[in-house]
């Protein structure tokens, strides 16, 4: 088996390990975080700094493990070393991101010259010799592969709502967020508080002997005058499920929430919550009581478990880059297919949710 280095020990190397070291006998690694004249160790092997690679010879071939191909063959041939031990290891599947599948996809193979990288074709061959002549190497790839690229680079720079959608059908975010209270209807029973109205209450409630709404201004009638963050209007031990949509992202002080919550629930009550992971500013609630968050599944696990047990802790993200790009735009549900809802993005969230019980 050859024997080799690997340059680059992140991302692209992990989703390549298994693959590297069936094909190379791995004897170290560079990475650029260790410093000139220091030793670490790395999966039971020195790394060094790239200036001191010749510790595992001067023959021994480079695996280049990294997006950032065109920088580490810069970096290699301004040290002297000879190209001819550079490889290029991008195309290698398993794939981690879109770049490796294109180029693999486009390039029989990838070698180094004195002056350019060619990355060889069935047809062609190309030759960059700067960063600039790769990007735009590779942007003329992507929109090949994407011809949508253009098409997205041609909208405008207005959504065509800013009500979410609402005037015409369902907001995107509430698809996921009416999946989200369908997927746990069993435990909305009992006392039922609910933040603003008790609309889901009634669509979702299941066997619920009090329907009870916590509001702010307290309006309408049974309605409870409430705060979530200075606790008015919360009782103890007092509610066997809280529904809380699309709330605490208006509410400053989101750790007197969490205990707050945790306040009003019966043992074994629960608790539904949602929140933004990205949308407009909703203004009608930024002028009347403030718009300050946004959260991730690992803010809204961590905002919770100030209060709650971490088993007692479900979080969840929906959504994916195609319904994000539709909320943004104010794209109501209507406008989109069933199936677009299906796929969930951690990369992409639209919305994070919680169950929660005490």
């Amino acid at each position: 088996m050859e024997k080799a280095i690997v340059f680059g020990c992140g991302r692209y190397y992990q989703s390549k390990k298994e693959q590297v070291h069936k094909r190379y006998e791995i004897i170290g690694f560079l990475d650029n975080t260790v410093k000139p004249g220091k030793i670490q160790s790395y999966e039971g092997k020195s790394m060094v700094n790239p200036e001191d690679m010749d510790s595992f010879g001067t023959d021994v071939p480079i695996l280049l493990m990294s997006a950032a191909f065109f920088a580490m063959w810069e970096q290699l041939k301004l040290s002297g070393v000879n190209l001819e031990r550079i490889r290029f290891m991008i195309t290698m599947p398993p794939f981690y991101d879109e770049i490796e599948e294109i180029l693999s996809e486009a390039v029989e193979e990838i070698y180094a010259e004195d002056l350019a990288i060619v990355l060889k074709g069935r047809q062609e061959e190309n030759r960059v010799s700067t960063q600039e002549e790769l990007n735009r190497y590779l942007r003329a790839l992507f929109i090949k592969k994407n011809p949508y690229i253009k098409l997205a680079a041609a909208m405008p720079d207005r959504p065509a709502s800013k009500r979410f959608g609402a005037e015409r059908g369902k907001p995107v975010d509430r698809i996921y967020i009416e999946r989200f209270l369908a997927e746990n209807r069993e435990k909305i029973r009992g006392v039922v508080m609910e933040m603003a109205d008790s609309g889901y209450t009634e669509r979702f409630g299941n066997h619920v002997e009090q329907s009870l709404i916590l509001h702010l201004n307290g309006w309408g009638k049974g309605v409870i005058k409430g705060n979530l963050e200075i606790g008015e209007g919360i009782s103890e031990n007092s509610v066997d499920c809280f529904i809380c949509t699309q709330t605490i992202q208006f509410i400053y002080d989101i750790h007197s929430v969490a205990r707050n919550i945790y306040r009003m629930l019966k043992p074994g009550g629960v608790a539904l919550v949602t929140a933004h992971c990205l949308g407009q500013v909703s203004l009608y609630d930024y002028h009347n009581w403030g718009e300050y968050w946004r959260f991730t599944d690992q803010s809204m696990r961590k905002l919770f478990a100030e209060a709650f047990a971490d088993d007692n802790i479900t979080v969840q993200s929906w959504g994916n880059v195609k319904t994000a790009i539709a909320y943004l735009y104010g794209l109501c549900a209507e406008d989109m297919k069933a199936e677009d809802f299906e796929f969930q993005d951690e990369q992409y969230p639209v919305i994070v949710t919680a169950l929660l019980r005490k």
